[in-house]
């Protein structure tokens, strides 16, 4: 077979999926077109997973999803860390283990628990794809998921802005700032109110929301500690920036933070053009922000919550959805002020209906 690149693999992977952009649509398609082992690699795919179709039934309809990803994950854990081959050793080990049971008290060899899931569509797409060349599938299939997880978080948190906002005489969450301070201190313990954190944060001390909604799953950080009641009464602020993986609307005047009647956005995964910047999640304790002066990449990247694909993003009306784009409205960049082009951590919109999300 005309050998494959890596990236040609996963592409035509994601265009069998059907979950390949447009960019990547067209690519699969010149590839088939003119790719004697492109045309070989996709025949075999569709006659490794052809017979997984008669499965697409509404009694498998509701496999459960831990059992999918247990599954997928034990799979994956087997065949790579021993090499090739571990696969078929786990298959036999199975299916050779002893088994005792009340209506069968002698020691026989049981049969394979993969025979006993084999009514599972995700089982046998797993064992599939596991045991051919197809691995690069799970990174899409945890994308996915992360991505509609991600989606579930700001969900909530718009509920709990809504909820917010009725209880509060239309006004956002909103704690008393200057004009000038630093948006992006999250985390510190000076009295003075000043990354643009601590106006969510209201959401998590007043019980409208957990605090474990503010962490996208895509971030790396979904399994940090949980917050104590406690604690969270004593903070003024998130801990530090492994607690909170969004960015919000800057609020700089409370006493206008009122909940948008139109639809713009409010919140999105985690600014990209400052990641960089705030990699250290205790960042707050430097005495100055380093300066970031936009450049091309700068005004194209998009948030690396997402594999550099896009952001979700959360808007005023509670609707939220995954953008590959990042300007909005008129030509509004929302990770940007308008018309300025070096940030040091204290800038504010440039007027109402410029929207900037931070930090």
């Amino acid at each position: 077979m005309e050998t494959l690149t890596k990236e040609q693999r996963d592409i035509l992977l994601d265009y069998y999926f059907e979950c390949a952009d447009q960019r990547e649509t067209d690519t699969a398609k010149q590839l088939l077109g003119t790719h004697k082992g492109a045309v070989e690699f996709y025949n075999k795919l569709h006659d490794s997973l052809s017979p997984l179709e008669h499965l697409d039934h509404e009694i498998h309809a509701n496999c459960p999803d831990h059992l999918v990803e247990k599954t997928l994950e034990r799979l994956y854990l087997h065949n790579t860390e021993a090499g090739n081959g571990q696969l078929e050793k786990l298959l036999r080990a199975e299916s050779e283990k002893p088994v005792v049971s009340l209506s069968n008290p002698i020691v026989t060899k049981r049969p394979s628990f993969w025979r006993n899931l084999a009514e599972s569509a995700a089982i046998a797409a797993g064992i599939f794809i596991i045991a051919s060349i197809f691995i690069p599938v799970t990174r899409q299939m945890r994308a996915q998921a992360t991505k509609t997880a991600c989606q579930a978080n700001l969900a909530r948190i718009a509920q709990g802005i809504t909820q917010y906002a009725g209880e509060h005489e239309g006004s956002l969450p909103a704690v008393a700032t200057k004009a000038g301070n630093p948006w992006w201190k999250v985390g510190s313990t000076e009295q003075e109110n000043q990354s643009n954190t601590r106006h969510v944060w209201l959401l998590v001390r007043q019980n409208y929301l957990g605090p474990e909604v503010f962490i996208c799953p895509g971030s790396g950080n979904s399994k940090m500690p949980v917050l104590e009641k406690a604690r969270i009464l004593a903070l003024a602020d998130f801990p530090d920036r492994r607690y909170i993986s969004y960015s919000f609307k800057l609020i700089s005047e409370p006493n206008k933070a009122v909940l948008p009647k139109s639809q713009i956005p409010l919140m999105s995964d985690t600014n990209p053009i400052f990641e960089n910047c705030l990699k250290d999640p205790y960042s707050f304790s430097k005495p100055e922000f380093d300066p970031v002066k936009l450049n091309a990449k700068l005004l194209k990247i998009n948030s690396s919550s997402h594999r550099g694909k896009g952001q979700n993003i959360m808007f005023s009306d509670g609707t939220v959805k995954f953008a590959s784009q990042r300007t909005f409205g008129q030509n509004d960049d929302i990770f940007t002020v308008k018309d300025l082009d070096t940030y040091r951590g204290t800038e504010s919109p440039s007027s109402e209906t410029d929207t900037f999300l931070v930090p």
